[in-house]
């Protein structure tokens, strides 16, 4: 590998990219803002049962709740939020 990629699609591609960044101490910012993302984006807003009946012109942003998205990258990696910050920790 040469520089950072611009996905990373295993955990051996993100440990890979962040080895990369502190051996050749370049990137770090870009890879703890990834990481910072991978970490805490793994919400969606679904409408609550109670907002259902709501039109959608008068729903607002109360109408909705986080939940759990499967599909988030975080969740396809199954990583924890401990990995994660072990990462972040290398870069800083």
């Amino acid at each position: 590998m040469v520089g950072i990629p611009a996905t990373c699609n295993t955990k051996i591609d993100w440990e890979n990219a962040v080895e990369y960044a502190v051996v050749h101490n370049a990137g770090k910012g870009e890879m703890k803002s990834r990481l910072e993302h991978l970490r805490d984006d793994h919400y969606k807003l679904v409408l609550k049962e109670s907002s259902k009946d709501v039109p959608v012109e008068e729903q607002t942003p109360e109408d909705y709740e986080k939940v759990e998205d499967p599909a988030a990258e975080k969740n396809k990696l199954a990583v924890s939020d401990e990995w994660i910050n072990a990462l972040i920790a290398k870069l800083e």
